[in-house]
């Protein structure tokens, strides 16, 4: 990354004391379903800004949230007290949604985001599957699970008021797929990083999945592949600081854009939001970037962001 000054936004304000915010919810497991078809939550939708960033730490339950507007300026919101800790998986949708999900337990929970970036929890959902290795959001409420050991997978829904809807199981993935990744647009991509196989599809919001086509010659060794804007992707490989941008289309149509080179070795974390923010960060040194995506797949740095706190688990982007 080229290096350049950025003033770094560090105001911020305490979210109200919410009892929702604490919870340790329980459940069963079943067999592929991620939820019983026939449950859902019903409350009023909420439309997200989008930008929104939730932070968690996996062994500690402390988390904190943020927003990254377009230009990739970044801003604190506050900090969320009592998370349940242990959970593997915390993913959001572009409409505001939030699932979190416990690949040991198969225990979950909904939440949402709303447009100043204040977190409110909304309920848990019993009886998910375990060992779920990937949950993708595509599209603007939908998700896609997926195990990689066994080939399964399944779409759902999740709205911007955190409302959770089943949809249906996916047999017959190929097995090994060690990056999914979806946009807003509703494209997905599937790539192994040993083989440098890949391969796109398409969720549509209603959770309806369809495989479009393979594509062969993929480098290997990618580490990171996230999505931002409504369809670009940023891929980058930790250990060699190299990276590039492509698009993929709401039709699952995948497109080169080029390479991008200078980038840092050692980022643990990339996330990236559907109005083209792009996030970096070190989860072992506190280091922290911003950068921007736009429709087209061009990559702009912006700035460096001292002072994260170490150990974050997961940064997700909304």
């Amino acid at each position: 990354m080229k290096e350049q000054q950025y003033p770094y936004q560090a105001s911020f304000y305490e979210t109200a004391y919410d009892p929702g915010l604490y919870f340790e919810p329980g459940g069963a497991d079943s067999l592929f379903s991620p939820m019983p078809s026939d449950y859902r939550y019903a409350q009023s939708d909420i439309r997200a800004f989008p930008g929104g960033l939730l932070f968690y730490n996996a062994s500690t339950g402390f988390g904190a949230t943020a927003r990254l507007d377009a230009a990739g300026n970044y801003q604190y919101v506050g900090v969320i007290p009592g998370f349940a800790t242990g959970w593997t998986h915390i993913t959001g949708t572009p409409s505001g949604g939030l699932l979190f999900y416990n690949a040991s337990t198969g225990l979950g929970a909904t939440a949402r985001l709303d447009n100043a970036g204040n977190y409110h929890y909304v309920g848990v959902i019993p009886g998910f599957a375990t060992g779920w290795t990937h949950i993708v959001s595509a599209n603007q409420s939908s998700l896609l699970f997926y195990n990689a050991s066994t080939g399964v997978g399944a779409t759902a829904r999740l709205d911007a008021a955190g409302n959770y809807q089943y949809v249906g199981v996916i047999r017959g993935f190929a097995t090994g797929w060690t990056h999914i990744v979806g946009t807003a647009g509703g494209g997905l991509l599937f790539y192994n990083a040993s083989t440098g196989l890949g391969a796109t599809a398409r969720l549509d919001n209603a959770g309806n999945y369809q495989f479009v086509s393979t594509i062969p010659g993929f480098g290997i060794g990618w580490t990171h592949i996230v999505s931002a804007n409504q369809g670009s992707l940023l891929f980058y490989n930790a250990s060699t600081g190299v990276g590039a941008t492509a698009l993929l289309d709401a039709a699952g149509n995948y497109q080169y854009v080029g390479g991008v080179s200078g980038f840092a070795t050692g980022w643990t974390h990339i996330t990236g939001t559907t109005n083209g923010g792009v996030l970096f960060y070190n989860s072992s040194t506190g280091l922290g970037a911003t950068a921007r995506l736009d429709a087209a797949g061009n990559y702009q740095y912006v700035g460096a962001i001292p002072g994260f706190a170490t150990g974050w688990t997961h940064i997700v982007g909304m």
